[in-house]
């Protein structure tokens, strides 16, 4: 019989916290308060076709709240649309925002799970301890039918050995173009998959995953940039005899808008990086000063008779 004295116990104790912690930092998880994913959303194109749809989508956690019982994480997803009118050689810009709807990630089983909204079941969307073969929980809605798990392949994020499966839905040559990364999710849609590969064809709506950003660290697999997505989509450039500047900027909270005397009686709208307005004022002096209350990237805009006259961003430190 083995006899465990206390000193036993206190060394298996900690080779067993050691080795829960070593298991932990293994297993990426990026599903955080203020993670961001950016995508590229677009319509494939063939020569009869008269309209072309395309959008930029980003996605931001921003909070958390209690649903049931359960922890999730708010989920905002701001759109910026375009439709090209082909003949006419013109292009339609919009913007729309959706959210919040719910997130949250089960470390224990490696499942992610989206609530659309507090009265909805939960789903789903991710199980990053599927194998080869494996049917992925985000399914292609379309006549190729059923998505499965082509390869694994090992990858480093922001120092951390994350797992990438790679995604076979039936079209050959394309696989290497549509994964889903362990604790990121997938290149095809955080929350929908859409596959992007080339295809001959007109109207099947293709994602491309540009980046994802986390803290300051920023992971694209391509190299590509990783803007903030705002609400701004179309702008009229103001004379270059006009004055409009924002300062500080960065700014301890407190900040003053300058502006010319052409362009009195201007709205001025602050919005974050979730799109939700925080201050809109007129700018009825020639300097306007306003506080901001939360650090964070805000974006505003000034609008004078109608028209967006000038956008920028606005860091509050």
């Amino acid at each position: 019989m083995v006899i465990f004295t206390f000193v036993d116990k206190v060394i298996v104790n900690l080779l067993f916290i050691f080795l829960a912690n070593l298991c932990q930092g293994q297993t990426p998880n990026f599903f955080a308060d203020g993670s961001r994913w950016v995508y590229h959303n677009y319509e494939t194109y063939e020569p009869d076709m008269n309209v072309l749809h395309s959008s930029d989508e980003q996605i931001v956690i921003h909070g958390d709240t209690v649903i049931g019982g359960i922890t999730y994480f708010k989920l905002y997803t701001t759109f910026h649309l375009a439709v090209e009118l082909l003949y006419q050689h013109q292009t339609l810009y919009s913007y729309d925002s959706v959210g919040p709807t719910f997130l949250r990630y089960d470390t224990l089983s490696k499942r992610v799970y989206h609530l659309p909204d507090v009265n909805s079941m939960e789903r789903v969307i991710y199980d990053f301890s599927l194998q080869v073969g494996d049917t992925v929980p985000l399914q292609m809605i379309d006549e190729w039918g059923i998505t499965v798990i082509d390869s694994i392949d090992i990858i480093t994020v922001f120092g951390v050995s994350a797992k990438r499966f790679f995604l076979d839905f039936g079209i050959e040559d394309y696989e290497w173009r549509n994964f889903i990364i362990e604790g990121i999710g997938g290149s095809n849609g955080l929350l929908h998959f859409q596959p992007e590969y080339a295809y001959l064809g007109g109207g099947f709506y293709m994602s491309h995953f540009n980046c994802f950003q986390y803290g300051d660290s920023i992971f694209s697999p391509e190299n590509l940039e990783c803007p903030f997505i705002d609400f701004i989509s179309a702008v009229d450039p103001i004379s270059e005899n006009h004055t409009l500047t924002i300062s500080p900027n960065p700014t301890q909270g407190l900040f003053t808008v300058t502006i010319s005397e052409e362009l009195l009686n201007a709205t001025c709208t602050i919005v974050d990086c979730l799109g939700r307005v925080t201050h809109t004022f007129k700018l009825t002096e020639l300097n306007t000063t306003a506080q901001l209350s939360s650090p964070g990237f805000y974006f505003w805009r000034v609008e004078h008779d109608g028209h967006v006259i000038q956008t920028g961003k606005l860091i509050c430190e």
